[in-house]
C-alpha cells in the first residue's frame, strides 16, 4: 500500500501564502491539466459535461469540485476526495470554503480564517481569471518542511458561457523530490 507520502498522511500547514506557478511541475497535475485542456478544446472554458469521471478515476481521491455561491464570493464544496480528507483531517464535502477549519486541527489550533482565505483566494483566482491556476503549497511537521502540495484549479461552465464551478486537485510529493 505505499508509504505515508503516497497515502497522504495528515500534515500541518505552516505557510501563509501559496506559490503560484506558470506551469505544473508534478506529473499528475500535468496529466490532469492536459486532460482538462483537451476537454476544453477551442472554447474559452471547459464545461462540466465534458468531464467523464471514468477517464479520470485514478485522480478522484485527490480532487475537489466547488460551485460558486453569491457570484463567486464563496464556494460550496461538491466533491472533496478521500486523499484530501486524509491529508487535511477534515471532510469538507458540502461545506462552504468560508466554513473550512484549519488543516489537521488535531496538531494545532492555528488560524482557520487564514485557511478559508487561502482556499477562497485560489478558487476565485481561477474562477474570475477564467483560466487554470497552478499552485505549490508547503507542508511541515515539527517546523520541518516535508511535503509539497502540487495543486491546480480550473474554472468550468454548466451549459453556458460563464463559469459556475471550479474543479481542482492536490497531489503531495516529498519536499526533497522535485516535481513528485
Amino acid at each position: 500500500m505505499g508509504n505515508s507520502f503516497e497515502r497522504g498522511e495528515r500534515a500541518r500547514k505552516i505557510t501563509n501564502e501559496p506559490e503560484f506557478i506558470d506551469a505544473p511541475d508534478h506529473p499528475s497535475v500535468r496529466e490532469l491539466a492536459a486532460y482538462f485542456e483537451r476537454k476544453r478544446g477551442s472554447r474559452e472554458l471547459m464545461d462540466r459535461a465534458d468531464i467523464d469521471p471514468v477517464e479520470i478515476a485514478r485522480f478522484m481521491p485527490n480532487m475537489i469540485i466547488t460551485e460558486a455561491v453569491d457570484g463567486g464570493r464563496d464556494f460550496r464544496t461538491r466533491l472533496f476526495g478521500t486523499a484530501l480528507v486524509e491529508l487535511l483531517g477534515e471532510e469538507r464535502t458540502g461545506k462552504l470554503l468560508s466554513e473550512f477549519a484549519e488543516e489537521s486541527a488535531a496538531y494545532s489550533s492555528r488560524n482557520p480564517g487564514s485557511v478559508q482565505q487561502r482556499w477562497t483566494y485560489i478558487t476565485q483566482k481561477a474562477f474570475f481569471g477564467r483560466k487554470p491556476v497552478f499552485v505549490k503549497v508547503p507542508f511541515a511537521a515539527s517546523e520541518r518542511l516535508y511535503l509539497i502540495g502540487h495543486c491546480l484549479s480550473v474554472p468550468m461552465t454548466a451549459g453556458g458561457s460563464e463559469p459556475v464551478q471550479v474543479i481542482g486537485a492536490m497531489f503531495v510529493a516529498r519536499a526533497d523530490q522535485s516535481g513528485g
